[in-house]
């Protein structure tokens, strides 16, 4: 496996995503999710994790290229379109039909 998408925060958030098939990570765990051992692509993360992560930590991963974290609030997990969010992010779709 390599590059994968994953998700980081509350059961309550992770929920969804899940269910979709992505692996979900505690907050605990977040340091996991970025590691290079996991060899993940994208790390979507609750904002509300994001919030209490240290300014050092922020700085990391605002600043890593890969993998790329998404932050992404509960009311943008349940209303906006994931697909486009990391489209901008990346500029290219990762998703699209070959």
């Amino acid at each position: 496996m390599e590059n994968l998408i994953v998700v980081v925060g509350s059961p309550e958030f992770t929920f969804g995503f899940e269910i979709a098939g992505l692996k979900a990570f505690l907050p605990e765990d977040f340091s996991k999710a970025i590691s290079k051992e996991e060899d993940n692509g994208i790390v979507i993360l609750d904002e509300i994790v994001y919030n209490t992560l240290s300014q050092r930590e922020k700085q990391q991963i605002n600043t890593m290229t890969k993998p790329l974290v998404v932050i992404l609030s509960q009311d943008d997990a349940k209303g906006s379109n994931l697909r486009e969010m990391i489209i901008k992010a990346l500029g290219v779709d990762l998703l699209k039909d070959k």
